[in-house]
């Protein structure tokens, strides 16, 4: 049986993998760890932000309670109307007069040899 000529290589590369994937899996860990402290940067600000919120709201509620809202007139947002204008009567015909001249409509000629018609 032919000795395999990559056998003396294949420690070699085996080793240079492994290398490589060590070399992978910590940077892959530290890519971790530096997502992870940068959440908890996110959600630490998040939850400061939403406990100045809700400090605020409750300010602004209490401020609420106090206050005594006065009476408001709608009418003061709209324009003033002006009043409708009277409806006219339609023009009376001058008296007398005659109906302006229209020309008669002509008959129609009859169709030749009898034939009907088209319809639209």
């Amino acid at each position: 049986m032919p000795k395999n000529p990559f056998e003396s290589a294949a420690g070699e590369f085996r080793r240079a993998m492994e290398k490589h994937a060590r070399l992978i899996r910590k940077e892959m860990d530290r890519a971790q760890d530096e997502m992870r402290r940068a959440t908890a940067r996110a959600k630490a600000e998040i939850e400061r932000a939403r406990t100045e919120f809700e400090r605020q709201t409750a300010e602004a509620r209490k401020h609420m309670e106090d206050f005594e809202p006065k009476p408001f007139d709608f009418a003061d947002l709209l324009p003033p109307m002006r009043p409708s204008p009277k409806r006219r009567r339609p023009r009376r015909r001058p008296p007398g007069g005659e109906p302006a001249p229209v020309k008669p409509r002509p008959n129609p000629t009859p169709l030749v040899d009898g034939a009907e018609a088209p319809l639209d």
